[in-house]
């Protein structure tokens, strides 16, 4: 076998789920590469861009989320992810396909470099003999919209510089000819052009199916948050706010890319709410969902704590917090969640079942929490 499974507390001998352990996390797994040849035998076959396939017989339900720890062999690093289940592959499936049942992991490493590429660094320097990282930053094809020349000229130059092709387009109308020609690997626009501005650029992309998956991102001088959650809704990717660095812009620029390669083209969908905090604070995300009945799960991940929010009929009904901050209760684990500013967020929609423990309305929480900071910060 490529690997093993090691029971670390959070599941009972047998890989079920411990009981004990609350709705957060369903299930943790520690799998261990004990050679290099194991690991490029599970890499060639079980790792995918965006997730790893588990030999199991003890499946959880499609959506549960799974706190996964990768030990790569020969001293290398333990990896650590989280992780949603994508799909099962029960005994008949892998019979007919001649494989050992599992479980299909997607990774939800949504901060940092994302894991498929810190695998591949580390078996690329291993079978080079080099203990350097020797993976290259993903460049590809980006159209780049700006009516300003200087920006739009600034922007090329620094992604150039980076090993990326561009081409550059004046307007939203002029764009979208060249999206459409090119079908390129992202696209970074301005917001408020003439002809066509950003945001039917951005209908118009996302409505044809062969590019709805294509990253984009706005630089704009644009910072009401409503603006910013509007794009998140159409699908934004990132924001990157005018006057910018050339530095900033590439690395800024190298994320996206290296998010959108490592996330599965199914996990695009028209209910799916994604973005980060750092644009668009969890206060106005809520406001969103309160105002549209959404339901669904919103995961919270910020540096290596995962927070979850179920929200049923526009209503945070349940928190899941960290286990530091289990102590909690009602909506004080709300509030904890409010408090969060930096990370970044994805709603998926989902019927919730859970028992309401905060018990009061969404809109109030929102209230009483901006209250508490006015007092707060008051002199």
């Amino acid at each position: 076998m490529a690997n093993d499974f090691e029971n670390d507390g959070d599941t009972t001998p047998d890989g079920r789920p411990n009981e004990r352990r609350d709705s957060r996390v369903q299930a943790s797994f520690r799998v261990r590469y004990k050679t290099l040849d194991d690991f490029v035998v599970a890499y060639s076959t079980d790792i995918s861009r965006g997730g790893l396939f588990i030999a199991t017989d003890n499946f959880l339900p499609t959506g549960s989320i799974v706190k996964l720890e990768l030990c790569l062999p020969d001293g290398g690093p333990t990896v650590a992810v989280i992780a949603r289940v994508a799909f099962i592959m029960d005994v008949a499936t892998a019979k007919e396909r001649g494989r050992r049942p599992g479980m299909g992991m997607e990774f939800l490493d949504v901060e940092g470099e994302p894991i498929a590429q810190q695998l591949a660094s580390y078996l690329t320097a291993q079978l080079a003999g080099d203990e350097r990282s020797l993976a290259n930053e993903p460049v590809g094809n980006v159209v780049v919209v700006d009516d300003d020349n200087s920006y739009r000229e600034q922007a090329a130059a620094a992604l150039r510089q980076r090993g990326h092709k561009v081409t550059t387009a004046e307007h939203g109308l002029q764009g979208l000819g060249l999206i459409l020609r090119e079908s390129p690997d992202l696209v970074l626009s301005d917001v408020q052009m003439p002809n066509m501005d950003g945001w039917q650029l951005l209908r118009m992309v996302r409505a044809r199916p062969n590019l709805a998956n294509t990253p984009f991102v706005f630089f704009t001088s644009l910072s009401g948050e409503a603006e910013r959650l509007k794009g998140y809704q159409l699908g934004v990717d990132d924001y990157i706010a005018k006057p910018f660095s050339s530095d900033e812009l590439a690395l800024r620029i190298t994320k996206v890319l290296s998010r959108a390669r490592t996330r599965p083209r199914s996990s695009a969908s028209n209910n799916a709410l994604r973005g980060d905090l750092s644009q668009v604070g969890l206060q106005s995300v809520l406001s969103f969902i309160d105002m549209e009945k959404r339901s669904g799960t919103l995961l919270i991940v910020s540096g290596d704590a995962l927070t979850t929010l179920h929200c049923r009929e526009g209503q945070v009904v349940q928190v899941d917090l960290p286990a530091s901050e289990e102590h909690r209760e009602g909506i004080e684990r709300l509030y904890y969640a409010l408090d969060i500013t930096e990370g970044r967020f994805d709603l998926t929609a989902a019927e919730v079942a859970v028992e309401d423990s905060i018990k009061v309305p969404t809109s109030f929480a929102l209230l009483e929490h901006a209250r508490k900071i006015d007092e707060e910060n008051a002199p």
